[in-house]
């Protein structure tokens, strides 16, 4: 039998995710393309992308089914609490039972990665449709680009995606080098303008500084004498003096969700199905468990090419919208902030938010 031919738009770790797993279960090299204009560029924007990646268990044990070992930064323990407030919970890897809860890895760090295999296995990636196949309609598209959040009135060409939610904040991001050793833990901490997370890489801090859009920009702007004391401030002490900060971008925050997957024989997974918040670092494990789950199906192949389509969608209901309403709530619920040290007498929560972030809903 010959495999109709898959067309994927969007060459970024999802996309290709899809096609990696779409060979793994059978499908035919040759009937998958993968189509990005951003590949006709001699410099494409994500190999400066700064932002650094959480990777779920569940994510990496994914990866290694592939045979790809991205070197992530390895987390033994997340560390979560809230400013003002009492008490903290730690999350351990063993008390969870596993080596590790995740990892870490530079966004260009995986791309790269990702697409070195992509170019191994032979698959077709190109900024436009071969001349040859421009004329051949594929049986199934795929939609796997979305990039980070943008307002209703920034973005024009994902539509079907609704904003149900701007959080009227911004991510700053950035590098944080501190007086005590970096270790493998770690820190969530809640404040009333939002929620920061430092991320232990090597020796240093990945920063995300997430809080109203003014606050955000009075961080980002000032000193950095100054941008030391506002995170030795909200972290309460807990890693010394901070000895240097190093910022580099910012970005809005909100929710931006498709509630129909596919139309067709069209189909979004990724950041064009959902733009989630990034506060517990579930939008790229998300999306990687949505490729996973649509190549299987795909491979259905007694079944109509529909059939399968509308498979995923049904499959993905229950995981999307565990993930968007946990992270929804972290972003905006104030009882939340008030609530981390309580929530540690609370049995199986900790449990069950180690459940989440290893594994996804």
């Amino acid at each position: 039998m010959v495999d109709p031919l898959i067309r994927i738009q969007g060459a970024g770790p999802v996309g290709i995710m899809a096609a990696l797993f779409l060979v793994k279960y059978g499908w035919s090299r040759s009937a998958i393309q993968i189509i990005d204009p951003a590949l006709d560029s001699a410099q494409p924007a994500a190999i400066d992308d700064p932002r650094i990646l959480a990777l779920s268990q569940g994510t990496l044990s994914r990866l290694a089914q592939l045979g790809l070992d991205c070197h992530p930064v390895r987390i033994q323990e997340i560390h979560v609490s809230s400013q003002g407030q009492f008490g903290s919970m730690q999350i351990k890897s063993e008390n969870a039972g596993v080596a590790s809860l995740g990892g870490l890895v530079p966004y260009s760090q995986l791309l790269e990665i990702l697409r070195s295999r992509l170019h191994a296995e032979g698959i077709s990636a190109a900024a436009s449709a071969p001349a040859a196949a421009a004329i051949a309609t594929p049986e199934v598209q795929i939609i796997a680009e979305g990039g980070l959040y943008q307002s209703a009135d920034q973005s024009s060409n994902d539509y079907g995606m609704r904003v149900v939610r701007d959080y009227h904040q911004h991510a700053v991001i950035g590098w944080v080098q501190t007086q005590l050793p970096t270790g493998a833990t770690a820190y969530e901490r809640f404040t009333a303008d939002g929620a920061v997370a430092l991320l232990p890489m090597h020796q240093r801090y990945a920063l995300i500084w997430c809080a109203a859009e003014d606050k955000a920009q009075t961080f980002f702007s000032a000193d950095s004498t100054r941008q030391c004391e506002m995170i030795e401030t909200v972290m309460g002490g807990r890693l010394g003096r901070i000895r240097n900060v190093s910022l580099t971008g910012s970005y809005p925050l909100g929710l931006k969700w498709r509630e129909t997957l596919v139309d067709g024989n069209t189909v979004w997974i990724g950041n064009s199905a959902q733009a989630l918040h990034p506060i517990a670092g579930q939008g790229l494990n998300l999306g990687f468990r949505d490729a996973e789950t649509l190549s299987a199906c795909l491979l259905q192949r007694g079944r109509p090419i529909a059939e399968r389509l509308l498979d995923y969608a049904q499959r993905r209901k229950t995981d999307r919208w565990a993930v968007r309403t946990a992270t929804d709530t972290l972003a905006r619920a104030a009882w939340v902030r008030r609530s981390i040290g309580a929530m540690t007498f609370i049995p199986g929560a900790k449990r069950l938010l180690g459940q989440v972030l290893m594994f996804g809903g």
